[in-house]
């Protein structure tokens, strides 16, 4: 009888352990712009206003993404993205600068090792990118994109020829003084943004 109680007893404690982690009553985190809490379909982060982008990126630099490499830093995939800069509206002007990325593949293996973070920015060669940057990427040398991927716009074309900034946020949870909402996707005109960063250096 001892033992029936005892083997109910350790059911119940486990169900209500797995309860409390499924709701999750078992953790609670910080965030701040850079550091992000995962989910089970989206990543959470320090919801960011243009503002702070501005004032938190030490480079914010217009570009095209060149390639792309995979790299190890420490038990972590981290992907390296050399980007060719046109014009750079913060920061010291260079021709180009690496930023690194969360998550990446491993094909150098026998069975290839892929990593991926949700809602984490990405780049591929040959886009055409409007970047804000702080100088604290993974690898030495390299920077990493304000806000996880707030800070990472993509240049495209409408169907006029316009230039616009897309940027996707749609796997992100974004949390602020008034809770959490979903990011969104939003397109932009190019000179619009361009004219807004602008407005706030000059404050």
């Amino acid at each position: 009888m001892k033992n029936k109680t005892l083997g109910i007893s350790l059911l119940v404690l486990v169900v209500l352990v797995i309860t409390a982690i499924s709701t999750g009553w078992a953790s609670r985190a910080d965030t701040t712009p850079e550091v992000a809490l995962q989910t089970t379909d989206t990543t959470l982060a320090a919801s960011l206003s243009l503002e702070d982008m501005v004032q938190q990126s030490d480079v914010i630099a217009i570009g095209n993404c060149t390639e792309t490499q995979s790299v190890w830093v420490d038990n972590a995939l981290v992907t390296l993205a050399k980007v060719s800069v046109n014009e750079t509206l913060k920061g010291n002007e260079t021709s180009d600068l690496t930023v690194a990325l969360p998550g990446g593949v491993d094909a150098n293996r026998k069975f290839p090792i892929a990593m991926s973070y949700p809602g984490a920015p990405r780049m591929t060669p040959g886009e055409d990118v409007f970047l804000f940057l702080t100088n604290t990427g993974e690898v030495a040398g390299s920077y990493t994109v304000a806000g996880f991927s707030q800070g990472k716009f993509s240049i495209v074309k409408d169907e006029d020829g316009e230039l616009m900034v897309s940027r996707d946020l749609r796997q992100m949870s974004l949390q602020s003084n008034n809770g959490v909402r979903r990011g969104q996707n939003n397109l932009t005109p190019l000179s619009s943004l361009k004219s807004e960063v602008r407005r706030q250096l000059q404050k």
